[in-house]
C-alpha cells in the first residue's frame, strides 16, 4: 500500500468543505492518510480514539457526502480518485471487494452508491438506516444540548459546539448570555455566522466577533494592534501575571 497521499483543492477548497468545523476537516485528512489504495478505511474508530476527535465529526462527513458508510462497518472516501492517482502496477487491491463492487464512478471520478441499497454504520450512538437519498439533517451530530437556536442545522450544531467550549472555559451559558450571543450573530448572514463561530472555537474565545474585514469596515479603517490585544484580553487568551 502506498504511503503518500494527496488531496485535491477541488474538494478541500470548496465552501461545502471549508464550512465544516475544523475537527471534521481534520478527521477527513486523517482518514485520507490512512485509507487503503481504493480509499477504504476499516479502523476509523481507532483514528477517532488517538486523535481525540468525535463520532459527531464522522457523522457530519457522512451527511456532507464526503464519506460513504457500509453495513460491514468500513467506510470509503467518496472523492478518493479525485484526490489520488495511483498506477495500477503500484496499487494493492482493497480487501473489501464486496463493498467496492457496490460502488460506481461518475463523470468526475467520484464514487457513487446504488441508491437502492441501504447502508448503516454503528457509531455507538445510533444506527444509520436511511437511504442515501435521505442522508441529510437526520444524521447530523446530536449534542447533549439539543436546543434549536438557528434554523440552519449546521449552524445550530456549530453554535452548540461553541456553547460546550464556553463551559470548558468556565463560562456560564445563562439565558441572558445566550441571548446576547444569538443577537450578535443575528446581525450577519449564515455564512458569516459560521465563520465567526469557527474562529471563536479555533481560538478558544468566550464570545463571538465579526470577521476582521467587517470590523475594519465598521471602523472605517484598519483594526489597530491595540484593538486586537483588547479583544484577546477580553477572551482570556492574554493574561498578565
Amino acid at each position: 500500500m502506498a504511503t503518500k497521499r494527496m488531496f485535491s483543492l477541488n474538494v478541500v477548497d470548496t465552501d461545502k468543505f471549508l464550512e465544516m468545523p475544523v475537527s471534521a476537516r481534520l478527521l477527513y485528512y486523517e482518514l485520507g492518510m490512512r485509507a487503503d489504495d481504493d480509499g477504504f478505511v476499516d479502523n476509523w474508530k481507532k483514528i477517532l480514539l488517538f486523535t481525540g476527535l468525535k463520532e459527531d465529526d464522522m457523522k457530519l462527513l457522512i451527511a456532507k457526502s464526503f464519506i460513504i458508510p457500509f453495513e460491514s462497518g468500513v467506510i470509503v472516501i467518496r472523492h478518493w480518485r479525485m484526490n489520488n492517482y495511483l498506477q495500477n502496477d503500484r496499487t494493492k487491491p482493497t480487501l473489501y471487494q464486496d463493498e467496492l463492487n457496490q460502488l460506481g464512478l461518475d463523470e468526475n471520478n467520484v464514487y457513487t452508491l446504488d441508491t437502492t441499497c441501504i447502508h448503516s454504520i454503528d457509531l455507538d450512538i445510533d444506527k444509520y438506516n436511511k437511504k442515501k437519498s435521505n442522508i441529510s439533517k437526520d444524521i447530523l451530530p446530536k449534542e447533549k444540548n439539543e436546543k434549536t437556536y438557528f434554523e440552519d442545522v449546521e449552524l445550530n450544531n456549530l453554535f452548540l459546539e461553541f456553547l460546550d467550549l464556553r463551559l470548558k472555559l468556565k463560562c456560564k451559558n445563562t439565558d441572558r448570555a445566550i441571548k446576547l450571543l444569538t443577537n450578535e450573530l443575528g446581525k450577519y448572514d449564515d455564512t458569516t455566522k459560521i465563520k465567526m463561530l469557527n474562529e471563536s472555537i479555533m481560538n478558544s474565545w468566550k464570545s463571538v466577533y465579526p470577521p476582521k474585514e467587517i470590523r475594519q469596515k465598521q471602523g472605517k479603517g484598519k483594526t489597530s494592534a491595540m484593538d486586537e490585544v483588547l479583544m484577546e484580553m477580553s477572551n482570556g487568551t492574554i493574561r498578565f501575571q
